[in-house]
């Protein structure tokens, strides 16, 4: 998996994309509007499934205004309570659901949301910086290679 997009939401509620991101441990990325800490303090998800939202093949009430922090390559699932290195952070997956809300069109005709099932939230671990291209690895991922 690598780092495919980085993206902050301002004071102005405006998506900003970037090409480094500062992760700053316990808070959130530096600039990031909800960079105030807790279990979500970055969001990821798959760049497939931007791609879906962008080309509006899924729908739904929050998808238009969603914006996840990292979007990254790769379809293997992020697991809740795995540490992952992205660039020089260390992250945590904290929560792997979405909530919905309940005038959404998917909810009130039962149609599942596709946030739901691939958002991912993370606790930043440790301090560091990420860029595009940078490698996402579990620590097993790192440990094995180690061992070559």
């Amino acid at each position: 998996m690598k780092v495919a997009r980085l993206s902050i939401r301002t004071e102005d509620k405006r998506t900003r994309s970037l090409e480094k991101a500062l992760l700053v441990k316990e808070r959130g990325i530096k600039g990031d509007k909800n960079a105030r800490g807790g279990d979500r303090q970055l969001s990821l998800l798959p760049l497939k499934v931007r791609e879906d939202i962008e080309k509006e093949i899924v729908t739904g009430l929050c998808l238009p205004r969603f914006t996840e922090n990292i979007t990254y390559t790769g379809d293997a699932p992020l697991k809740e309570g795995e540490r992952y290195i992205i660039g020089e952070a260390v992250i945590e997956i904290s929560g792997t659901r979405k909530k919905c809300f309940s005038q959404c069109e998917n909810i009130i005709k039962n149609k599942p949301c596709t946030l739901v099932k691939t958002v991912s939230y993370a606790k930043i671990i440790s301090t560091g910086y990420a860029e595009i291209n940078a490698e996402i690895k579990t620590f097993t991922e790192i440990e094995e290679g180690s061992q070559l």
